[in-house]
């Protein structure tokens, strides 16, 4: 200690190089945020910061990528030639793990700010069974991505499955208030829903479909509520703007609108007729 003293007071540039890595350690230990800042203005340290995160990204990629379940079958789902199935989520498929619940488990631990994995394990733990952590998770990508449609739909379908009608009217009407571009944006960026797109054909075609059919289920959800409690003119001013619904229950728009017109509260005949017609969505 004595022999580094003695050199340092013979050395001033030493002494003040020492003085400012002391320094610059200890800003760094108490205000991270600090030293961060103060290197995110010089250009190069940007950079340098910029490519450490791509490199622990593609990292966390492939520590995950063992668990990379049979993707295919999520493409089906959303081009509609395959349906949800619970021994899906967790199962084997040609003797290895693709289990769908555990990948995306996975990715929200690697990945705990990306609302993206949040809504895929939400989806995937509904039709496990596991209806809490489902809500959980769409509930906490809605926090992180206060613009993507199929959280707050998947959510509000929940809600009235468990006959709560009233929240799930409330958060379907947000889901309503969305700008459809900024989910169909949402669904062409990150790297988890560019795995699934690649095994469709015309993806933007397909989810464009896809996000009308939600929009159109939410609208009937939430004018089924408006006509129970009371609040028919509402129900009958989304009617008339969202039009005649999907084919598969175009006749229970139609219901639902005369309902409204004459001022029925009744919905008992037309809920058990939607309440496995309306499901919790993939996107």
């Amino acid at each position: 200690m004595n022999r580094l003293l003695h050199i340092l007071k013979k050395d001033p540039l030493l002494t003040i190089s020492g003085l400012a890595v002391i320094v610059s350690l200890g800003w760094f230990c108490l205000v991270p945020a600090g030293f961060k800042s103060f290197w995110g203005k010089n250009p190069l340290a940007v950079e340098m910061i910029k490519e450490h995160a791509q490199v622990v990204q593609k990292s966390k990629l492939v520590s995950v990528s063992i668990y990379t379940p049979y993707l295919p079958y999520f493409a089906g789902i959303v081009a509609g030639t395959e349906k949800p199935k619970k021994e899906w989520m967790y199962t084997y498929y040609l003797g290895r793990p693709y289990t769908f619940s555990l990948y995306y488990g996975k990715a929200v631990e690697m990945f705990p700010e990306n609302d993206t994995v949040h809504f895929l394990s939400g989806y995937c733990e509904y039709y496990a069974g596991d209806i809490n952590s489902a809500r959980g998770q769409f509930e906490e990508s809605m926090k992180i991505n206060p613009y993507f449609f199929w959280s707050y739909y998947d959510l509000g379908v929940i809600y009235y499955q468990q006959g709560d009608l009233l929240k799930s009217a409330e958060v379907l009407g947000k889901a309503l208030s969305l700008k459809k571009d900024f989910t169909l944006d949402i669904l062409h960026q990150g790297a988890f829903y560019g795995q699934i797109w690649q095994y469709i054909v015309n993806p933007p075609q397909i989810l464009g479909r896809n996000l009308d059919e939600g929009q159109e289920d939410a609208a009937f959800l939430v004018a089924l509520y408006l006509v129970k409690a009371g609040r028919q003119d509402q129900a009958i001013g989304i009617i008339r703007a969202i039009g005649q619904g999907t084919a598969w229950h175009r006749g229970l728009w139609e219901d639902l609108y005369k309902k409204a017109v004459s001022k029925q509260t009744a919905i008992d005949d037309i809920d058990p007729l939607i309440r496995e017609q309306i499901p919790v969505r993939l996107f």
